[in-house]
């Protein structure tokens, strides 16, 4: 930890200060060879934000000739893994890594390998390429291979990968025309739609794009061996050998911005830019920094220097270190040059007064007063810039300092850069070996963090800067318990099981991915197990269905009750199975069986008779045949189809009552038929009781004998004989007789009832005296409903009710009847009313 004043390790260039931080110390440990780790004795590809180096020897050592190693090494050196290269896979003219921090591997015969892990776990894709590649460019979401014949192949996505051959620099068949390629860079297609590739060649310097090849017609002191695009898209630096000279331009070649002659004579042996407004020359032992203007800085290394550009500096590798340099910012330089009287200055120099038990510190708030709340915002920001947890502790004293006598400051900015700056510091650590600058951490996110943590298998820290973010921890314990069920070859499904739920159990977490995880290992009565942890239906049928566990995904779905769910499994299903094997599967899932016959088999009657056959489902098979009834006119064949589905339900013991109505229903139709002889009007029936009501129409007595062969019971015909005839004013005194004829089995107030309804008030109150079930206040009840109002007072006299009688009286203006009820209550109570 240093306490010196920061601004000592900067570098001034005009009026701007550039700087050169070490980040970490490597602790190479090289198993190969017994002599210390030399770079320049490797590939070397170094991932986004120097998160991790791969490593690939290219010494020729006979015993490593037939099984050499790709080696990936943290940003501290600490080896992470080893993935073994096999001569025989492919020659490997270079490595890469992509944004999401995978390796890239491309061969030289056009074939390349996207590693998804450190566990060796890849995808593999071939360009097919016609010659050999002898030359890589990499950007985040794809490369540019330079072929022997100086063709260029592009891969611009890796998710999708799709090789596109650009336009040859040479003219086909004119070998008189072909350039010698000197240098080539990528422009990127984030910033023109397409990829396009900067070519320096011995006449010009030519652009390739999908629209053909551009000549710039820019020769300058060329041709140019090195050439690097600033990370913004905007400028292009140009390195010629033979001048050591550096021509800057904008990238459409228009405009020439500077040209830097160089004082070193050595061959550079890399040229990248250091954000947007430097270049780096990289030589043997020293960088050289380029600024706008014609001045440089140098920056002398122990050892040869690989270099890795980002938007905001550029990280620098050699053997002993992992280091930053960057351009100083401007907040920065106000907080910290020496003799600064800016108000950030001024604050921390506060801080220092505090320190000391000086009065002065009040004193420096007074003089900032009116530029406190800037002194704080540039103190915050400062201490985000800077690696040392001293100075960022200092910094954000001093800004909390300054909050606290500001009215109304708002501290999202103060809280969120202390939150930033303790997950920074603990990244940072040589034991995670992530060193990231604050603003690449705001670019990179949290999110892509704890993915980047995730490929090297730290669910623990993943866990504690989730917790500490307030972020979701769902994805961290999938990953953990995938990882559990690979290396944990040693135990049985039951206690890997066992591990897993006890950890995930209360947490809310899918186990749909973490079993299809242990089905791909070759665990499948695990991965079943897991499911049954599955709270999303959704997520565990395809799984089921990919595992061939056909039954238990139709179980599943038919337990969901989700109608969706349900289809798929079925047509999934029907699509695979044999039709034998498939009804089978039905049996005991009433939601499935019904989605079934509803919507698969709705119409399709021979898929539908199959079912119903193999289950044995006599009621459906009876069914089918009975459906034919809605279509069929002919009597005769009507009877046919109603004797097979008597038959059919006939062969179970639990549809012998249904097979018997069946026969019923011959016997109506056979009545039926005679009866159209004599009631022509029947014709035009359908069931037992319409046959019947006509019958009753026509010939009460022949309805009688009917009703018998028919066999509808004695109730149901007094029902309808009272709500036929009822109708039917000319036929209610034959109602009554037949009423009346013999005791009622359904009684005497349906008829009162239907008479009443039909507006026969007369006719109806005769039936009121026949209802014994009714009390006398019932009665007098349906006798005031008719009107009857003599019937009426009589039951009241007769049950001596003087109260009811008075009731009646209230009820009625008719005269009589009130001199018939005045007499009833004095013959009662010896006074008249």
């Amino acid at each position: 930890m240093s306490s010196s004043n920061p601004s000592l390790g900067w570098e001034r260039l005009q009026n701007v200060f550039y700087r050169s931080r070490e980040c970490l110390e490597l602790q190479w440990k090289q198993e190969e060879i017994e002599e210390g780790l030399n770079l320049q004795d490797y590939k070397v590809a170094i991932a986004p934000y120097a998160a991790s180096i791969a490593l690939y020897s290219i010494r020729s050592i006979p015993e490593l000739a037939v099984n050499k190693s790709i080696h990936i090494y943290s940003g501290a050196g600490v080896k992470i893994t080893s993935i073994s290269w096999l001569s025989s896979i492919g020659e490997i003219v270079e490595l890469g890594w992509n944004s999401k921090f995978q390796l890239i591997v491309v061969m030289k015969s056009g074939k390349f390998r996207i590693y998804n892990n450190y566990e060796g776990d890849f995808d593999e894709f071939d360009l097919h390429l016609e010659s050999d590649i002898i030359e890589v460019k990499f950007w985040p979401d794809g490369f540019v291979a330079r072929s022997i014949d100086d063709s260029f192949t592009c891969i611009s996505n890796y998710s999708k990968v799709i090789p596109i051959c650009l336009p040859s620099i040479t003219t086909k068949n004119d070998e008189s025309k072909k350039r010698q390629i000197h240098g080539w860079a990528i422009l990127p297609p984030m910033y023109n739609r397409q990829v396009k590739v900067i070519v320096s060649t011995d006449i010009s310097v030519l652009i390739i794009s999908l629209d053909g090849v551009t000549d710039t017609n820019f020769v300058g002191n060329g041709p140019f061996t090195s050439i690097a695009i600033a990370s913004n898209g905007e400028f292009v630096a140009l390195y010629s050998t033979s001048s050591n000279e550096i021509s800057i331009r904008t990238a459409d070649f228009s405009v020439s911005l500077t040209t830097f002659e160089s004082d070193n004579d050595s061959i550079p042996l890399e040229l990248q830019w250091c954000s947007n407004d430097a270049v780096i020359v990289s030589y043997t032992d020293e960088l050289k920094l380029i600024g706008p203007s014609r001045d440089s800085l140098s920056f002398y290394t122990d050892s040869v220097t690989y270099l890795k550009p980002e938007d905001d500096g550029l990280y620098f590798l050699n053997n002993e270190r992992l280091e930053f340099l960057s351009r100083v910012s401007n907040v920065t330089m106000d907080t910290f040059k020496i003799g600064s009287t800016s108000p950030s200055a001024i604050l921390l120099d506060a801080i220092d007064q505090i320190d000391h038990h000086s009065p002065k510190a009040n004193e420096n708030l007074e003089i900032i007063k009116g530029d406190l709340t800037t002194a704080v915002d540039n103190c915050i920001r400062a201490a985000a810039e800077e690696f040392e947890p001293y100075w960022q502790k200092k910094l954000l004293r001093a800004a909390s300092f300054g909050k606290t006598t500001i009215d109304l400051y708002n501290s999202d900015e103060f809280v969120d850069t202390c939150n930033n700056l303790r997950v920074l510091n603990i990244i940072r650590q040589p034991e995670v070996g992530i060193f990231l600058t604050y603003s690449q951490f705001i670019e990179l996110g949290v999110d892509r963090l704890i993915k980047l943590l995730l490929l090297r298998q730290l669910h623990y820290l993943c866990v504690k800067i989730s917790d500490f973010m307030t972020l979701p921890t769902d994805e961290i314990f999938i990953d953990w318990a995938c990882c559990k069920i690979k290396h944990s070859l040693d135990l049985s499904d039951t206690e890997l099981l066992s591990a897993i739920i006890k950890r995930l159990l209360d947490k809310n977490v899918s186990f749909a991915p973490i079993s299809q995880l242990a089905y791909q290992e070759g665990r499948t009565q695990l991965s079943i197990n897991l499911l049954n942890f599955e709270k999303d239906t959704s997520k565990t049928i395809p799984l089921l269905l990919e595992m061939e566990q056909d039954d238990y995904a139709l179980l599943k779905s038919d337990e969901n009750m989700n109608v969706d769910s349900i289809m798929f499994v079925l047509i999934t299903l029907f699509n695979k199975l044999s039709l034998s094997d498939f009804f089978k599967l039905l049996d005991g899932k009433p939601n499935a069986t019904s989605l079934f016959k509803s919507k698969i088999a709705q119409n399709d009657i021979q898929l539908l008779h199959d079912y119903y056959f193999q289950a044995d489902l006599t009621s459906g098979l009876a069914e089918i045949e009975l459906d034919k009834l809605a279509n069929e006119k002919s009597s005769e064949i009507q009877k046919q189809i109603l004797m097979k589905g008597s038959k059919i339900l006939g062969r179970s013991k639990y549809t012998e009552f249904e097979s018997k109505r069946l026969k019923d229903e011959i016997k109506i139709i056979d009545a039926k038929i005679k009866l159209e002889q004599e009631i022509p009007s029947i014709k035009n029936t359908e069931s037992a009781a319409q046959i019947l009501e006509e019958v009753i129409t026509q010939d009460l007595k022949k309805a009688i004998k009917v009703h018998k062969e028919l066999k509808i019971s004695e109730r149901q015909f007094y029902y309808k004989v009272a709500k036929t005839l009822s109708k039917l004013p000319e036929r209610r005194q034959e109602l009554h007789e037949f009423a009346t004829s013999k005791k009622s089995p359904i009684g005497y107030e349906p008829f009162y009832l239907e008479l009443l309804k039909n507006g026969d008030k007369r006719q109806a109150s005769l039936y009121v005296n026949l209802c014994t079930s009714m009390d006398y206040r019932q009665k007098v009840k349906c006798y005031i409903k008719c009107e009857d109002f003599k019937n009426a007072i009589e039951e009241a006299y007769k049950r001596k009710d003087v109260e009811l009688l008075d009731l009646i009286r209230s009820l009625t203006d008719n005269s009589v009847h009130k001199r018939h009820v005045d007499d009833c209550i004095e013959r009662l109570t010896g006074s008249r009313r």
